[in-house]
């Protein structure tokens, strides 16, 4: 496998989201209640759709425009953020009706305001840089992140020592260094490749219209995970919402390795799809990777789930373990998804994602209505797990049917690893803060030997 220098970028933005979206709320989870905790965590999954509709699949339709013409490009960015623009506007009003129908308490109100407000500067400093990557400028949104979360840090550091405890506070911060973020976008996009901005309405309803099955896809793609919050926070306490939210974070953080996957492929994949046999080849090498990382991942979180929730969260998140294997099932379906989205995506079937989707989502709601009165919290992971069950069998059967993806993977080089890390893990190690560094470097050392393996046959990714 060869790495080339893109991967820096994307791997510096990672960090920062990583910094940003998990470690930052671990942080918050470590300071507040659970309640409160709960209450942000509401809040925050509000922005966090609030940005994917936004976004309406804009960013992931401007990563298949690597064929087109540096004037097309232009025409077609311009009528997205025009289009942008529109759908702003509707959610100031959608967020109007959602406070005149509140039914939450007035801080969890106000701190879902704060977070909703800062969806619009995320989206569009999102968009903004972007759309470097379509000219293999992936420095521009790494740079983008360490602003952003340089001035998080800076800010988080002052309230630690000078501000209050308040999930309100926290709320600001996010919003601050989530303005700082869009106007480094913004300023980046003027300057750079991309410098016609025209706005036709009629051309902005057809970009939406072509974005749609970008856009709906990942609107509920993101649904499949937070509809089982929202529907716990009808039925059940904010207490219940932030254990939920809390194990939902310990998957948000060990996937987050897919965004670089998934923004270095779908462009590479987009330009070379009727070369088919390349392409077989290229994700099969992918495929096992990926099998391989998650299965790492896996295991260190089963073993070290005690450490690890002490680490992220406290003792009053420990009640997490009796969830671990409903965790653990569903972190390795969102990787056996990976592959299969990026073919799906890149060879134009988002409309065969988007009702994938839709009917994960439909039996997500059921079962959430069913089980959640029965089982509480668990109930809610038990329903996360079954609809991504159903998204999976119904994204591998079409992908497989456009590309072979799993034909050269080394089933039993993955096991072999596999098994020579549980044994140790059994025989030699524990579940402390010690071990589990070892196993990190472990880890580590295992995938260098397997990227060092398959790089000998000549594989590359």
């Amino acid at each position: 496998m060869h790495f080339d220098k893109k991967y820096l970028f994307l791997s510096t933005s990672l960090f920062f989201k990583l910094l940003i979206n998990v470690f930052v709320i671990f942080y918050i989870a470590k300071m507040v209640s659970v309640s409160n905790f709960g209450s942000f965590s509401l809040a925050f999954i509000v922005s966090s759709i609030t940005t994917l509709c936004l976004d309406y699949g804009f960013n992931l339709r401007g990563l298949v425009l690597t064929s087109k013409t540096k004037e097309e490009v232009n025409v077609e960015l311009s009528s997205m953020i025009f289009a942008k623009i529109i759908f702003s506007a509707i959610a100031i009003l959608v967020f109007g009706l959602f406070f005149s129908l509140r039914q939450y308490d007035v801080t969890t109100n106000k701190v879902i305001g704060i977070l909703a407000v800062s969806a619009i500067p995320t989206s569009f400093g999102n968009f903004y840089l972007n759309n470097f990557k379509i000219v293999n400028r992936f420095d521009k949104e790494a740079i983008g992140y360490i602003i952003q979360g340089s001035v998080l840090l800076f800010l988080l550091w002052l309230n630690h020592f000078y501000g209050k405890n308040d999930i309100l506070y926290y709320a600001i911060i996010l919003l601050i260094s989530k303005i700082a973020y869009m106007f480094f976008g913004f300023f980046a996009f003027r300057k750079g490749f991309f410098k016609s901005v025209t706005f036709d309405f009629k051309k902005a309803m057809g970009v939406i219209k072509t974005a749609t099955p970008y856009g709906v896809h990942l609107i509920l793609g993101a649904s499949i995970i937070y509809i089982d919050t929202f529907i716990l926070s009808f039925l059940s306490t904010l207490e219940n919402v932030g254990l939920y939210q809390a194990g939902m974070r310990i998957i948000m953080a060990s996937m987050l390795i897919a965004v670089i996957i998934s923004d270095a492929f779908i462009p590479e994949i987009s330009k070379m799809f009727e070369n088919r046999s390349i392409v077989s080849k290229k994700l099969s090498t992918l495929f096992e990777f990926i099998l391989l990382f998650s299965g790492l991942t896996l295991i260190t979180i089963f073993f070290y789930k005690h450490t690890i929730i002490l680490l992220l969260f406290s003792e009053d998140y420990l009640v997490l373990e009796s969830s671990i294997s409903l965790i653990l099932l569903i972190i390795l379906l969102r990787y056996v998804g990976i592959v299969p989205g990026i073919i799906l995506t890149s060879y134009g079937k988002q409309i065969i994602r988007a009702r994938a989707v839709v009917i994960s989502i439909v039996f997500s709601i059921i079962l959430n209505f069913i089980l959640i009165p029965i089982y509480g919290m668990k109930g809610a992971f038990i329903a996360s797990l079954v609809a991504h069950i159903v998204l999976n069998i119904i994204y591998v059967y079409f992908a497989h049917k456009t590309i072979i993806f799993t034909k050269n993977v080394s089933i039993f080089l993955l096991i072999a690893i596999f098994l020579i890390n549980s044994i140790l893990q059994l025989l030699f190690f524990s579940d402390s803060k010690v071990f589990l560094t070892v196993t990190i470097f472990l880890n580590a050392l295992l995938i260098g030997v397997y990227l060092a393996f398959t790089s000998k046959k000549g594989l590359k990714i």
